[in-house]
């Protein structure tokens, strides 16, 4: 009888250190998703903001071309270009 409890301890032994490499292998890859998720956030916020900065570079060819018709006496002045990006 006491054979089983050690072949049950020896199994249980080898299960534990099984567990524990692939907790280890699942945590590296974790860690290696994680990264990548960084940086595609980091790219993300880049592209968005250099869209709003070119969204708000046309807001203002727009307005300076509004002030450039009323100052040369344009019968038609357009309306403002409105855009969530500059608010």
């Amino acid at each position: 009888m006491d054979v089983f409890y050690v072949l049950s301890a020896a199994a249980a032994g080898a299960g534990l250190i099984v567990l524990a490499v692939a907790l280890l292998r699942t945590a590296g890859t974790a860690k290696g998703l994680g990264r990548a998720a960084a940086a595609m956030r980091v790219d993300v916020e880049s592209r968005t903001g250099m869209l709003r900065a070119r969204a708000a570079a046309v807001g203002v060819a727009v307005r300076d071309l509004r002030i450039r018709r009323v100052r040369n006496g344009s019968a038609s002045v357009p309306e403002p270009v409105r855009s969530a990006l500059n608010e």
